[in-house]
């Protein structure tokens, strides 16, 4: 697998990263007993802070390649079906765990400014149920955004 044209890049984290920032930024507040914070100024920023550092957790680690190597480990193919769902398992933890801790410190220090230790607590409480969400989502377009991205790049789809 080579290294992703810019386009790719970009088509692909529009794609992708816009479900998942949203679905963090609501299962977040509804996780976390905070429903009623749907209607506030924060779900934007906490769609837009999301949509931001899952585009920059793309540039800074090789999601496709751990994607692709993760399942090998298991000498499962990583393009079948069980491959995709091993492959998926490493990438949204690592989404989850980064975006997770940063949009927990941001809602809970910054904007309910709770004590220091409160974050931590807070993404702890919420990192299963988050991780399922992300898992689920993940499933649904990764496929979508790859094909987008391909198409948008002019090549086949794989």
């Amino acid at each position: 697998m080579g290294k992703p044209s810019l386009k790719f890049f970009i088509v692909f984290n529009l794609v992708m990263n816009i479900p998942l920032a949203t679905a963090m930024s609501i299962g977040g507040m509804i996780f976390s007993g905070n429903a009623a914070n749907l209607a506030t100024p924060a779900l934007p920023i906490n769609i837009l802070l999301g949509f931001i550092l899952a585009c920059i957790v793309n540039a800074i680690f090789p999601i496709p390649l751990i994607a692709m190597k993760f399942p090998g480990l298991f000498k499962v193919d990583p393009e079948s079906v069980p491959g995709r769902f091993l492959g998926n398992v490493p990438v949204v933890l690592i989404f989850v765990a980064i975006i997770g801790l940063a949009m927990n410190f941001v809602n809970v220090q910054l904007f309910a400014g709770a004590p220091a230790p409160a974050f931590l607590f807070a993404f702890i409480g919420t990192f299963i149920p988050m991780y399922v969400l992300c898992y689920i989502i993940a499933m649904i377009f990764i496929p979508i955004a790859q094909g987008a991205a391909a198409k948008a790049d002019g090549k086949a789809i794989a």
